[in-house]
């Protein structure tokens, strides 16, 4: 079963409403009423004004610019989840704390490949990162008042890469906020580690565990102590895609500026030179 709240979040598509069927402005199109219909429950989409209508698979070719198996590919990622039913969780109050939940595994020990990778002790016991049977990485999430909510798993050759502890709801978090000091500016990446990777360089940061940025982390936003935000999306057609969103979400209270990753770099995390990586952060760029 594909939780299509989760995927349109996921790529940057907010719904005006957590029903089964709801509007939005028509990406394809400028659009100044909400001409776009969808249904979750269905799968499927039309728009008024004639820019087309089918199922959601269809619709998401379009949106994003991809070919039928990226399309698979993303919705096979989606359904991997350990969570797959958060359209119903979205029905919760956004005020509502997230459950707090033990974490069943060792911290003192952590898999050699992430070690390799650059990340330095220091980083891997203040982050309280772990080991499972399966080498992966466990990382722990807390929430703003430092409650353990759940954990992220970071596999290192399985597909997909990052799997969630069952009830995580992605959307009502900041990763890493918890460990935010004060900053003249604040870092938002997609990723995990992306975010952890930045902070042992100095740079305060926080990850979306996404693309897309919900209504309640963007409030969680506007609540940091913090003059700027720098976005620090991946360096592909989606991460662009979300950027500008993000900016249009932030820029009227906040300083808000981007990063330009080198050809051939995916995310931050893929920037190992820590001179290259001071370099790119203090280059960016503003609009």
């Amino acid at each position: 079963m594909i939780d299509w709240t989760n995927v349109l979040l996921d790529v940057g598509i907010a719904p005006s409403t957590y029903k089964e069927e709801f509007s939005i402005k028509c990406p394809f199109h400028e659009d100044k009423i909400d001409s776009c219909s969808i249904n979750i429950e269905k799968g499927v989409w039309i728009c008024f004004a004639g820019c087309g209508s089918g199922n959601l698979k269809g619709f998401l070719q379009k949106y994003l610019n991809y070919s039928r198996l990226q399309i698979d590919n993303l919705l096979h990622e989606q359904e991997a989840d350990f969570d797959i039913n958060l359209f119903d969780k979205f029905m919760v109050d956004d005020d509502e704390k997230l459950p707090e939940t033990d974490f069943p595994f060792m911290c003192d020990l952590v898999p050699k490949w992430i070690v390799e990778r650059g990340f330095n002790r220091y980083t891997l016991e203040k982050w309280g990162c772990a080991i499972n049977t399966y080498n992966d990485l466990i990382i722990p999430v807390k929430d703003n008042d430092k409650r353990l909510v759940g954990w992220i798993s970071r596999r290192l050759n399985a597909n997909p890469k990052y799997m969630y502890s069952k009830g995580l709801k992605k959307s009502k978090l900041l990763f890493g906020a918890c460990h935010l000091d004060i900053h003249p500016f604040i870092c938002i990446t997609e990723g995990s580690l992306d975010t952890m990777w930045l902070d042992q360089h100095g740079f305060g940061s926080v990850a979306l565990l996404g693309s897309s940025m919900s209504k309640k982390q963007k409030e969680m936003l506007y609540n940091i102590s913090t003059q700027e935000f720098v976005i620090c999306l991946d360096n592909d057609t989606t991460g662009l895609r979300a950027m500008n969103k993000i900016f249009k979400e932030l820029s009227t209270s906040f300083i808000v500026s981007y990063i330009t990753l080198p050809t051939g770099i995916k995310d931050v995390q893929d920037v190992r030179n820590q001179d290259q990586l001071c370099d790119i952060i203090n280059k960016r760029n503003y609009w």
